[in-house]
């Protein structure tokens, strides 16, 4: 099978899965358990919102981000039963147009588009665009895609 790139590119319109988010209660616990499962670390970090891992399983390229926020930080709800499932990540050509078009559909917007530094290990961090809408269910989806500026000149530019 061949290695799949972790650049983020998108066919224009498309929105492309890069991981899933589970919400944990202690990160070093949850990555001893995954490393079982043949997950290896790609990222580990601490940020004012908490502490993540990022982990890949080699075989598929299959993504998993532990997170544990901290009381206070913008993502941060008390650990409960259920609660586990935190997000989906997705990479789109366009921030914005994929928040009108998911809210058009029934989702709610959580977290308003803003710009924000992308981290998608093992590359480095970049200038990015982000969102967070929820679903009909409540499920929360990452947006994440090129800066606003970025997408004003494609637009002003035309199609390619």
């Amino acid at each position: 099978m061949p290695r799949r790139s972790k650049s983020p590119r998108s066919a224009r319109g498309a929105a492309n899965p890069l991981y899933t988010g589970l919400r944990v209660r202690d990160v070093d616990r949850s990555v001893r358990f995954y490393r079982v499962l043949g997950f290896r670390t790609t990222f580990r970090g601490r940020t004012s919102l908490g502490e993540s891992a990022q982990m890949e399983h080699p075989v598929h390229r299959f993504t998993i981000e532990l997170n544990r926020f901290r009381p206070g930080s913008w993502h941060y709800e008390p650990y409960r039963r259920g609660s586990e499932m935190d997000h989906f990540g997705f990479w789109v050509d366009d921030v914005d147009a994929w928040v009108r078009r998911l809210v058009r559909v029934g989702g709610h917007v959580r977290v308003s588009p803003f710009e924000s530094s992308i981290i998608i290990p093992p590359e480095p961090a970049f200038p990015g665009r982000a969102a967070y809408v929820a679903d009909p269910d409540g499920i929360w989806i990452e947006l994440m895609g090129p800066p606003r500026s970025l997408v004003s000149r494609r637009v002003a530019s035309g199609p390619r």
